[in-house]
Formats: C-alpha cells, structure tokens, sequence
C-alpha cells in the first residue's frame, strides 16, 4: 500500500513538472513572436491633415436657377358652337400623334345646315328684291322724264297765251286755264322726280341687305364647318376632355394637344446675378430630382424687368430637338439650369465647400495651421480635376490666397491656431 502511494505521488509530481515546462515553452514561444510596436518620434508624430495645394485656375462665373419647361407650339382645342358629340375617331386618343387639320370630334350638324338652307333662302330672296327695285328705278325715271316734258309743254302753253292776251288776241280765261294746267303739270313733275329721286336710297339699301344676308350665310357655313373640330398644329394629344354623347357649349375645352419640338424655359436667377448673364451664354440643364438626365443648351433672351417679390429675374432657354427622341425634355419638367458667363474667364482661387467653416479658411503655411477669414462670390456645382478631389461643391473666393499655401480639405473640430501639424496632399491620399 505505502509502495502504490509513492508511485502515484511521484507520477502526479512528473505530470506536474511537464505540464509547467509545456506551459513556460509556449509562453516563451508567444512572446519571442510578439510583433514590435514602433516607435514614433519626430515628424511622425504629429497629427495630420489632408490639404490641397492652394492655386488659380480659370473658371467662369456660375449662376443656378429653376425653371419649368414650356412647349411654345400647344392648344387647348374649344369647341366654337353648342351642340352634342356624335364621334370620336379611334385616333383621337391621348398619347396619339395628330397632324394640323386631323379631325379630333364631329359634332351634330343637323341644326346648322338648317340654318345654311335658310340663310341661302333669305339671300335668294334680297337678290329677288335688289332686281325688282332696278326695275321700279328705270320706270320711275322714265315718268319723271315724261313729266317734266309735260310740264315744259304747259309752260310753253302758257306762255304763248299770256302772249296773244297781251295784243289783245286772248282772255283772261284762257291764261287761267293754261296756268292751272302748269301748275298741275308742275305737280306732277316733282312728285314723279321726287319718286325717281328715291331709289338711289333704296337700292342701297337692298344692296346692304344683300351683303347682311351674305355675312349670315358665311357664318352659317362657317358653324357648319365648326361641327368638325379639327387640331389647329402638329403635335401630341396630351389629354381629352368629351366622349360620344356629351353636350358642349360654345368654348369649351375638347382637347390640348402640345408639340414638344420648340420648348422655353424660363430660368429664374437670383437678382444679382443680372450684370454677369448674356445673351448666348451656354447654359446646362439638368432634370431636377431622381433619374437625372442632362442638356446643352444657351440663352436666347433675358427679360428686362425683375421679380420685387421673389428678388429674381428671368432668362429664357429656347431648346429645339426631335419630338420623337428618347432623350427629348419631356414639356411640364421642372429642370435645374446652370449658367456659365461667356465673358468673365479667368484665374481664380477655389476651395472645397467643405473646408470653409464659420467664413474661414485654414491653411498651413511653414507646417503650421493658421485660419485666415474670406469671403465667397459664388458657388460651382461639379468636378474639378484640376484638384484631384472627389467634391462636387465648391466655392469661389474673392479673398485672395498665397500661392504655396496648403488648405487644409476638411477642418475638424480639434484643429486650432498655431498647432504644428504634418500635412498629407488629398491627391496622394486618393493615388492610395
């Protein structure tokens, strides 16, 4: 018994023994394998920052408005007669392509060629009359003509009677009679010339009826072609507002068709930016919203007047393009539109949006930060390459900068004046 104690106490001891040795060469094994931590000192050691070598490039003078954009051929197509819709052709269909003079509606006629019949009748019938009245006219003259004839002859009549009663050969009788019979001859010959005299009047009457008549016809013809109400431009149906059986009065709306050939838009800028915007200065658009899409195009004019209320003005950008284009403005897009001025190209100094904080700048000149205030023109939107940044806003400044000097890319919180600082270029931390 004492011999087995022995045994297991020595066993136990050795197992012990090893395990410990085990463990002392796996821990001597860890901590020869240990990787070496280095030792920072010198320049290494303070903090850094990423800054872009500050310099002048040539960039125009930018300016952003909004606008919507406005087809300049579209019409909102009214009916010009009451009446009820008998048709719509299968081609008068939103979305379908129509050409000027298609017929979009036929109206019921019925009561429109009734009213041709009878404006033709009642011409006919003023005709009828403007002849029998030329006809009264040369009989009316004809017995004026007679009558002052007649009454030249009893003149003369009574003359020569009034003669031989003076050498003593007539009676006072006969001048009496001659005279009654001029003066009845007289009678009859104004009234017979005041009735010739007439006539002029009259048929100028009957001929200004004539032309009433004929105005009532035209009109008459023109509603009876009005039934028909046709597109009045090339385009697109964008929308119909009747269907077969509908009653319409006089003006209203039936369809708007739109052609997208010739757009305008009208870009609102701010006020300020009037002295810096011409003519023919190129212009980018860009659809506003998700799904951009983008556009060249120039101004073509300026409106002469501002918005007091809204402190901007307008300037219009006239786009000509296939209506059948994919890539076409749609008319009704709300589009964002960049104006670059043609005449004001030249060096300027540009930072990123971001390294601008409370209006200041800061910068590291000899390895030492410093902020320095400045004051921005103006704002560009997109790439600049010149810079290598990936930044789409930046902002140009009308505070000069130094040539050498380095601006620190995105300022932090932490950073401070007159802290020494270790600068890394932004366009070798992309290069990495």
């Amino acid at each position: 018994m004492p011999t087995s104690r022995t045994i297991s106490f020595i066993t136990r001891t050795i197992a012990s023994i090893v395990c410990i040795v085990i463990a002392f060469a796996i821990l001597t094994m860890l901590v020869s394998t240990k990787p070496q931590l280095e030792i920072v000192s010198g320049v290494r050691s303070l903090p850094a920052v990423i800054v872009m070598e500050a310099e002048q490039i040539p960039i125009s003078r930018r300016t952003v408005g909004y606008g919507t954009a406005d087809a300049l051929q579209h019409a909102d197509v009214p009916t010009q007669v009451s009446s009820t819709v008998t048709l719509v052709p299968p081609t008068t269909r939103v979305g379908y392509a129509v050409r000027k003079g298609d017929l979009l509606v036929e109206l019921d006629d019925v009561d429109y060629r009734q009213q041709v019949v009878r404006a033709e009748l009642s011409l006919s019938t003023a005709k009828s009359e403007s002849t029998l009245l030329a006809v009264e006219r040369s009989a009316a003259e004809e017995r004026a003509e007679l009558a002052r004839r007649d009454q030249e002859l009893s003149e003369a009549e009574l003359q020569r009677i009034t003669d031989a009663f003076n050498r003593g050969a007539a009676k006072q009788r006969e001048i009496d009679i001659a005279m009654q019979k001029t003066i009845a001859t007289t009678a009859a010959s104004v009234n017979a010339t005041e009735s010739a005299n007439r006539f002029p009047a009259k048929e100028e009457q009957a001929s200004s009826n004539i032309s009433t008549k004929q105005a009532e016809l035209a009109i008459a013809q023109e509603n009876l072609k009005r039934c028909k109400v046709l597109s009045p431009i090339d385009g697109v149906i964008q929308e119909l507002d009747v269907r077969v059986g509908e009653h319409v009065n006089n003006g209203k709306r039936i369809a708007r068709v739109v052609n997208s050939r010739n757009l305008e838009i009208p870009l609102r800028l701010p006020s300020y930016a009037r002295p810096h915007v011409h003519l023919h200065d190129p212009v980018s658009l860009r659809s506003a919203g998700f799904g951009k899409r983008y556009w060249d195009a120039y101004v073509t004019r300026i409106a002469p007047e501002d918005d007091s209320s809204s402190r901007t003005m307008i300037v219009y950008v006239d786009v000509e393009q296939l209506p059948t284009s994919p890539t076409r403005i749609p008319p009704g897009l709300f589009v964002r539109g960049e104006v670059k001025s043609s005449q004001e190209d030249r060096l300027r100094w540009v930072v990123p949006r971001r390294s601008i904080r409370d209006d200041r700048v800061m910068i590291v000149r000899d390895g030492m930060l410093r902020s320095i205030p400045v004051s921005v023109d103006y704002s560009v939107t997109g790439e600049l390459p010149a810079f290598g940044l990936p930044d789409q806003d930046w902002a140009v400044l009308e505070t000069p900068l130094s040539s050498g000097d380095f601006v620190v890319v995105d300022p932090g919180g932490s950073l401070r004046d007159g802290m020494v600082v270790r600068s890394i270029l932004a366009s070798e931390v992309s290069l990495e």
